[in-house]
């Protein structure tokens, strides 16, 4: 794209390196800690002799995935008929069976590596309605005689409860009630989607998700949930057997509170400009944390912030989409400028499939074109609100990993001192190759 006549700011602002400090807790052994939380679900598993158990896996980014799935397949199988692994990804593998084994095996999980068949057919069942809500489960889920919810019980980008929460709801988010409405629908998925102008995506899911606990078609034995920290490692993993669908809902919304306390944050409320080097599925449903950056999936004003307590951004840059997106750039739409390098990685179609079927058309919608960061960079901030002490300005990997930040003299001006954030190199020139291309190395490669 030329933009050779357009404005552009050639003196870039110093960057000061800083580190914050998140809680960190951390799962010391996580096959431990997953054959500790089955005994949970599984107490007597002599019982599962001659059964076929399912266990979800879903299309997230979850660091121990495999180890995860791996452990619970050899934990079960010397008990069960067999043990098959489900894709539970929604529309997230572009709406295909081919797609969803793909992002399995991105993940690891394949047959080889985690000792069970993986299941991917894109067929469903309607097995009910509840008020306007319509349920689907996949036909391979109901050919099991015990399904297994496994999933990250996480915060969810397109979430917005209301407060206080209307009575008989739990406040969930991403977890064991997503996976079940969302996850094993597959483009039925939509279904709950369509509900998010009237009662909200989080109702739909809960309804759905307690219909199908409490129908008869599919059995759920309960679920495996895995909690991570700020620093995308696993904090934790719990064993949830169903017993009743309150008490079920109840374990897992305790669980989404502790894992909100670890999720990164930036340190300060006001940003002119926020680079983030990386989108994708893989570190959020919208490619960036939507509450983290504070603009709705579903529309935002530039400067806007979402909610009174998120950030107000006025222009975001991205700079790369995350190989393990597949393409999939949903989310591509809260920026106002990409670079060359993550416009060729964009695989439109399966990017117009997820945000078509999440009701957020805009999220595909394509920013503006630069050649290289430095070009994002120049032009960005040719057209950014600059006060006296100059661009407050933010530098980030993904929203998933801000451990490691890059702030503007003006921002770290406003970074609280409660907010646990010390410099660790004084602000200086950004470092670019060559071409143009950020030394991200630089900055963030002891971690990444």
């Amino acid at each position: 794209m030329k933009l050779d006549l357009c404005p552009r700011v050639l003196d870039l602002p110093p960057f000061a390196v800083v580190e914050q400090e998140f809680a960190r807790p951390r799962e010391a052994d996580v096959p431990a800690a997953v054959i500790r939380e089955l005994r949970k679900i599984f107490p007597v598993p002599e019982n599962l002799a001659g059964k076929v158990v399912g266990l979800t896996m879903p299309s997230r980014g979850i660091r121990d995935i495999q180890t995860v799935v791996r452990t619970a397949v050899a934990f079960l199988k010397p008990y069960c008929r067999e043990v098959r692994i489900l894709t539970a990804m929604g529309t997230h593998g572009g709406g295909t069976a081919e797609g969803e084994r793909e992002m399995a095996a991105s993940r690891g999980v394949t047959e080889d590596a985690v000792g069970a068949r993986v299941f991917s057919n894109m067929q469903t069942r309607h097995i009910a309605n509840v008020g306007d809500v319509e349920v689907y489960v996949s036909e391979d889920a109901l050919a099991c005689d015990l399904v297994l919810l496994v999933n990250r019980i996480k915060e969810h980008t397109d979430i917005d409860w209301p407060v206080p929460l209307a009575e008989g709801c739990y406040g969930l988010e991403s977890g064991f009630a997503k996976i079940l409405a969302l996850g094993i629908s597959k483009m039925r998925a939509i279904e709950m989607h369509k509900h998010i102008p009237g009662i909200g995506l989080g109702a739909a899911i809960e309804i759905s998700a307690r219909r199908t606990i409490g129908g008869a078609e599919l059995k759920i034995a309960g679920g495996l949930g895995i909690v991570e920290n700020g620093a995308d490692e696993t904090a934790e993993i719990i064993g949830v057997p169903v017993s009743t669908v309150d008490g079920f809902f109840a374990i897992e919304a305790a669980a989404l509170e502790r894992s909100k306390a670890l999720m990164p944050s930036l340190p300060v409320m006001e940003l002119d400009l926020l680079y983030c080097a990386y989108l994708g599925k893989d570190k959020s449903g919208q490619g960036m944390h939507t509450k983290t950056i504070g603009r709705s999936p579903y529309g935002y004003v530039q400067g806007r912030a979402w909610k009174p307590w998120m950030p107000r951004i006025q222009t975001i840059i991205g700079g790369r989409l995350t190989e393990g997106s597949h393409g999939n750039a949903i989310g591509v739409g809260l920026c106002q400028f990409i670079t060359r390098r993550f416009d060729e990685a964009v695989d439109w179609e399966r990017t117009a499939v997820n945000c078509l079927s999440a009701l957020t058309p805009n999220q595909a919608m394509r920013p503006i074109v630069c050649e290289n960061d430095r070009d994002a960079l120049e032009l960005a901030l040719a057209i950014c609100p600059s006060g006296p002490r100059g661009v407050r300005a933010a530098m980030i990997f993904s929203t998933l990993e801000m451990t490691r930040i890059l702030l503007t003299p003006a921002a770290l001006e406003d970074v609280s001192s409660e907010a646990g954030a010390r410099v660790i190199v004084q602000p200086s020139p950004l470092r670019f190759d060559a071409e143009g291309w950020l030394k991200l190395d630089r900055y963030w490669g002891e971690d990444h």
